[in-house]
């Protein structure tokens, strides 16, 4: 066997294993429930302070979820992840009034990561409204939503 004959199985196992890296997040998003039209989600709340969970969008597409903060919380915290900086999504929080609290894009917190954070001090508490826009999308791709509530 020679060294090369090795170096390029050795490439085609990786190629593979990157393919099944990629196909199982997005397999696995895509039978999660997302709506796309209207409200995409109450966001479930198992400890009743915080969730992650996965959905999928596509270009021009916008995914509205509710977030339910408890009184007396100190901080809520906002993490929308799409793991990728090759697209574009905007994160858009509106407060529990239904006032626009901000709207952000991937390098709102000084990072092009395919990752917005928010930290919102002192939340009122009643549903807040999250939208997320495809803005620049190539086909569907997965993201993840996770938001938490402290005391």
């Amino acid at each position: 066997m020679s060294h090369r004959w090795v170096l390029m199985k050795i490439s085609r196992i990786i190629g593979l294993l990157a393919v099944v890296a990629f196909i199982v997040p997005v397999v696995s998003a895509a039978g999660i429930g997302n709506e796309n039209d209207g409200v995409a989600g109450l966001l479930s709340q198992p400890d009743e302070y915080g969730i992650c969970e996965y959905f999928t969008i596509t270009q021009g597409e916008t995914d509205t979820h509710l977030f339910n903060v408890p009184a007396g919380m100190s901080l809520l915290k906002v993490d929308l992840n799409w793991f990728t900086p090759d697209h574009s999504l905007r994160l858009e929080i509106y407060r529990s009034d239904g006032s626009l609290y901000g709207s952000y894009h991937d390098n709102s917190d000084g990072r092009l990561d395919g990752r917005t954070r928010v930290d919102i001090s002192i939340p009122a508490s009643g549903n807040w409204r999250i939208k997320v826009y495809g803005e620049s999308v190539t086909g569907t791709i997965p993201y993840a939503l996770n938001c938490n509530a402290y005391t």
